[in-house]
């Protein structure tokens, strides 16, 4: 058994021993019955957050005015949500009013899509009142009720149907189809975050290719920040399975694009490799190889060799050489970046009597410059050496020698 489901179980057992129902929900259980691995569980009950807070000896309120409560059992979270009902969505995004119930068949019709409106109890018998193992024996992706409802309650659900038909590799049905075209236009509601985090998932599903079609045919990429400015050919074109990959390869194909990656609101280490993977399908032509496996860490070259890869528009002259002999070389240089360098500013300083300045760091350049040609070993007495023999230096004015 699943541990997770085990750990679950105790909850289950526990609810039951004060009088409660409680059961798996949601896509634990289209996982569990599809044989996926399975990451975290939540779970539904009819107890209200204050019984369940009475109940647990360790919980974390997440959003108790939404019946959710974090329940920790061995510091494993489960979260405990009580069955509830909910009432329109005027902003798209969040019901305008949550309300309890006891039944749980109420809490799953609104639920999304049928898959996902499935509960489960602790002998691991399902409850299905919307057919979910219907639609999963049929792979595909169908709304609870009333498509256009749906997702004119919550406009996330249209990128979720897109997300899942990567991950899951189902179709969506026409129906559902029909209303993702109707409702695109409400992704604007959407917070920017929510909407990257349903797409970095998607990207790293089984066929991403597939939901990109989706998203083209039903308009999503109209409405989505970045995506919106993308040429719809150059969109279908890529072939990547990761966001960063796809920003990437449109930015690279259109360097305007550059400007709007802000909208998107990644962290700047996820912009920092963006872009330099940008910079290496940029570089990878004309650099040298020993400054291609210098100037970018693995990953990134990696990263850039497998897009390369699957792209056959990419594949131009000796692209796959030159990246396959900086991968190789990376590991032999003689320093991976400046800090290892055996030479610091303070001892510049001394060595010329002078106060911090630009020139330091013109030196270090110079110096790393030779140290990675392999003219100088990275050895401190050796630099010092160099440096009196190379560099002249007068009021903050330097010259370097030629050899």
């Amino acid at each position: 058994m699943n541990e997770l489901f085990a750990k679950g179980r105790t909850i289950l057992r526990q609810l039951a021993a004060h009088g409660y129902k409680g059961y798996f929900v949601g896509g634990c259980v289209r996982d569990y019955h599809m044989g996926r691995v399975i990451n975290d569980v939540d779970i539904t009950t009819d107890a209200l957050p204050e019984d369940i807070e009475r109940i647990f000896i360790h919980t974390i309120d997440i959003g108790k005015v939404h019946g959710t409560i974090i329940v920790l059992v061995e510091d494993i979270p489960f979260e405990v949500t009580t069955f509830r009902t909910e009432s329109d969505y005027s902003d798209f995004r969040r019901p305008d009013v949550v309300t309890f119930t006891r039944d749980l068949d109420s809490d799953l019709e609104r639920r999304d899509f049928t898959m996902n409106a499935m509960a489960m109890d602790g002998d691991f018998d399902i409850i299905d009142p919307y057919d979910g193992m219907m639609a999963i024996n049929r792979k595909v992706i169908t709304t609870v009720g009333e498509s256009t409802e749906r997702f004119g309650e919550d406009a996330l659900r249209i990128l979720r149907a897109a997300r899942f038909s990567s991950q899951l590799e189902f179709k969506v049905d026409d129906d559902t189809k029909r209303a993702m075209l109707k409702h695109a236009e409400n992704l604007k509601y959407v917070a920017v975050e929510r909407s990257v985090a349903e797409l970095v998932k998607l990207y790293r599903g089984a066929n991403p290719s597939a939901a990109k079609v989706l998203m083209a045919e039903t308009h999503l990429i109209k409405y989505l920040p970045f995506l919106d400015q993308v040429d719809e050919a150059a969109f279908l074109k890529s072939n990547v399975h990761s966001l960063e990959c796809e920003l990437a390869l449109q930015i690279y194909q259109t360097p305007k694009l550059k400007e709007t990656l802000h909208e998107l609101k990644l962290s700047n280490a996820v912009k920092t490799e963006i872009l330099s993977i940008v910079n290496l399908l940029k570089m990878v032509d004309s650099s040298s190889i020993r400054h291609l496996a210098y100037d970018f860490d693995d990953r990134v070259l990696n990263i850039t060799k497998d897009t390369i890869v699957k792209n056959s528009f990419l594949q131009i002259g000796n692209r796959m050489t030159r990246l396959e002999s900086a991968i190789a070389m990376k590991p032999k240089l003689p320093i991976s970046d400046p800090s290892e360098i055996n030479l610091d500013g303070r001892t510049l300083m001394r060595l010329f009597e002078a106060q911090g300045g630009r020139w330091i760091r013109t030196i270090l350049s110079a110096v790393e410059r030779e140290i990675l040609a392999g003219q100088l070993d990275n050895d401190r007495d050796k630099i010092i050496e160099w440096v009196k023999a190379h560099v002249e230096f007068e009021a903050g004015n330097i010259k370097i020698a030629e050899k």
